[in-house]
Order: structure tokens, then C-alpha cells, then sequence
């Protein structure tokens, strides 16, 4: 009988032990779950920002204009002759120029990755229609000097150059004109430029330059001279004209042309 209880003490001994380990035993770790790589970042997408002007350097407004390529684009140009395509993917496009005023025109633009392509287009203007011959005059009539002919007539006002800045400002763009005022023989433009102005000639008008802003150098019948702030540029009909910016700061003229129709009434 003695023998018999130490045998089951014993028993019960050895469970016991076995269940204190059990509750002590730590318990087993899990390895971490493997981290995602971050997703890479989108590359960054072009646009092409376009001037279309005529043979005076003049803005051609509602000129409709299709980019076929990576990326179709289509639109047309506002009163500056700019229109504006954002989002593109690199690569070659193909863009057509079409118009009731102008003759149609291609051209080839490539788009490079992360940067915007500036693209300066000049077009003919559609020649008017041929007048029919006049009826042959019975009997010889003295012949009237030519009269001038005029513009409309434009509506009279006053413009703030500053508001017209802050509004309109080129900021990165190549260049940018606006219309101010037009009547009659008179027109008057806020010319903004990063890059140089191409040379411009008028055949029947007058124009002067007051600078506004900047610095640059114009450059008159092939002679070169430095242009500040307040500086006044005449520049006679015929002669041959361009102005280059200086520094990091956008050229900013006033233009002022007289002699030939202004065919735009603000």
C-alpha cells in the first residue's frame, strides 16, 4: 500500500512539471511580412506651347491647329496668336496649321520628356480676291488723288500697363504680345519676350518702341545698341528691326504703329 501512493506522487510530480513548462515556454515568433518596393514615380509629361504670327509678326487669332502623334491635340489660337497643348507624351508630332485667312501649312515638332517645346509658326495670309475689271469710261475723267484708307474706328478708353502685366504675364513662354488699343491707322501692342524678336519691317508704317521693363539690345538697320527701362526705339517705315533680351528678367516694349490700317477694333 506504501508502495503504491509514492508511485502515484511521483506521477503526479512529473505532470505537474510538464505543465509548468508548458505554460513557461514562449511562444514562437512569425517572421515579418516582406515589404512592398514602393511603386516608381510617373514620368513627368511635355506640352508644346505655339505663337502663330503673320509676315509682320503680327498674332493670328482663331487659326485651328491638329498635333497628331503619341498624342492628338487640337485647338485654336486665341487674340495673341497662342495656343497652348499640356500633358503630352514624348515623342514626334505631326501639326497642321488651317484657317479662312491663311494658307494651310504642316509642319514637324518633336516633344522631348519633362520639358515644354516652344514653337514659333509663321503663315501667308489667304490673298484676297482678284476685282473684277472696271467698265471702260466713255469719256476721259480727271484723276482723283488716292485717299488714305482707314481702319475702323476703335472705342475710346484707358488701359493700365501694369494690370495688363499681371494678367497676361509671359513667365516661361518664348514670347507674348497683346493688343492694347486699335483704330484707324494706329495700333498699339504689349510686346513680353524671353527670346529674341525676329527682325520685322514695315513697308508703309511707322513704329516706336518704349521699354517698359528689362534690358536687351535693339538692333536697327544692322546696327546694334543697348536698351533700358524708359529707353524710346523710333523705328522709321522700311527700315529693318529686332530686339534681343539681356539678363534674367523678360524685354518689355510698348509698341506704337502708324500708317497702316488697324483692321482689329477693341
Amino acid at each position: 500500500m506504501r508502495t503504491s501512493t509514492l508511485f502515484c506522487f511521483s506521477l503526479l510530480c512529473v505532470a505537474g512539471a510538464s505543465f509548468a513548462q508548458a505554460r513557461t515556454a514562449p511562444p514562437a515568433q512569425t517572421a515579418p511580412a516582406a515589404r512592398r518596393p514602393a511603386p516608381a514615380p510617373a514620368a513627368p509629361r511635355s506640352g508644346i506651347a505655339m505663337t502663330v504670327t503673320d509676315a509682320h509678326g503680327l498674332p493670328i487669332p482663331d487659326v485651328r491647329v491638329t498635333v497628331a502623334g503619341p498624342s492628338d491635340r487640337s485647338g485654336e489660337t486665341d487674340d495673341n496668336g497662342q495656343v497652348n497643348f499640356v500633358g503630352m507624351q514624348p515623342g514626334t508630332y505631326r501639326a497642321r496649321f488651317d484657317g479662312d485667312k491663311v494658307v494651310s501649312f504642316e509642319r514637324e515638332v518633336v516633344v522631348r520628356a519633362g520639358q515644354p517645346t516652344g514653337v514659333e509658326v509663321t503663315l501667308n495670309l489667304t490673298p484676297p480676291a482678284a476685282a473684277p475689271p472696271p467698265a471702260p469710261a466713255l469719256a476721259p475723267t480727271a484723276v482723283q488723288p488716292a485717299t488714305p484708307r482707314l481702319g475702323p474706328a476703335g472705342q475710346p478708353g484707358v488701359s493700365s500697363v501694369l494690370d495688363l502685366l499681371e494678367k497676361q504675364f509671359i513667365g516661361k513662354q518664348p514670347r507674348r504680345e497683346a493688343l492694347i488699343a486699335c483704330t484707324g491707322n494706329t495700333r498699339t501692342m504689349l510686346i513680353q519676350m524671353n527670346e529674341p524678336l525676329p527682325d520685322r519691317v514695315y513697308d508703309a508704317a511707322d513704329v516706336e518702341y518704349y521699354v517698359v521693363g528689362g534690358e536687351g539690345t535693339a538692333r536697327l538697320a544692322g546696327r546694334e545698341m543697348p536698351v533700358a527701362s524708359s529707353s524710346v526705339v523710333s523705328v522709321p517705315r522700311n527700315t529693318l528691326h529686332s530686339f534681343t533680351r539681356k539678363g534674367n528678367r523678360p524685354l518689355i516694349l510698348l509698341s506704337i504703329l502708324t500708317g497702316e490700317p488697324c483692321e482689329q477694333p477693341k
